[in-house]
């Protein structure tokens, strides 16, 4: 017995044209900022945790 939904029947979802030319990617050169964002990060939490605890518990 044949089954005739779209994915019984074995269709895919696009169709392959055939005319798909490979594009080889750009190296991406990773800015300053993504660089120092590891090393900074623990600094923002520290400022943000002083300022909160300044602003409701008086510290």
């Amino acid at each position: 017995m044949r089954e005739t939904g779209w994915f019984g029947a074995g269709y895919a979802m696009t169709k392959n044209l055939g005319n798909a030319r490979y594009v080889p990617p750009n190296d991406t050169k990773p800015s300053f900022l993504s660089k120092a964002a590891p090393a900074l990060f623990p600094l923002v939490v520290a400022a943000l945790g002083y300022m909160i605890g300044r602003q409701f518990f008086g510290i």
